[in-house]
C-alpha cells in the first residue's frame, strides 16, 4: 500500500468533493422539485437518477465520517436514498398529472 493514500474503508470522498458533491445534490433536488410542473417526466425522472447516486454517495461518505463501518454505511447511505427517491418518484407523477389520488 502507498504510504498516506486513503483507502475507501475511511473515506469515500475527499473533504473538497464532498463539498461540491453537496452542490450537485442541492441542484438535482431542486430540479427534481421544478421540473415536473413543465410536464417534463423524463427531464424528471432522470434528474432522479443523477440525485440518487449522487446523494447515496453523499450520505455513505457522511456516515464513514461519523466512524459508522464501510459496509454499514453503504446499506444505510443507499437506503436512506432509496426511500427519498422513491418519494420524489411519487411526487413527480402527482406534481406532473400523470396520477391521480382518488378517494
Amino acid at each position: 500500500m502507498i504510504k498516506n493514500q486513503t483507502t475507501m474503508k475511511e473515506q469515500l470522498l475527499i473533504d473538497h468533493g464532498y463539498k461540491y458533491l453537496w452542490f450537485i445534490v442541492l441542484g438535482a433536488f431542486l430540479l427534481v422539485l421544478i421540473l415536473p410542473f413543465f410536464k417534463s417526466v423524463d427531464l424528471s425522472v432522470g434528474a432522479l437518477g443523477l440525485l440518487l447516486s449522487a446523494l447515496a454517495e453523499v450520505l455513505t461518505t457522511f456516515f464513514q465520517h461519523k466512524h459508522i463501518t464501510f459496509i454499514i454505511s453503504l446499506v444505510l447511505g443507499w437506503l436512506l436514498a432509496l426511500i427519498i427517491c422513491v418519494i420524489l418518484f411519487f411526487y413527480i407523477m402527482w406534481a406532473s398529472g400523470n396520477m391521480l389520488f382518488v378517494k
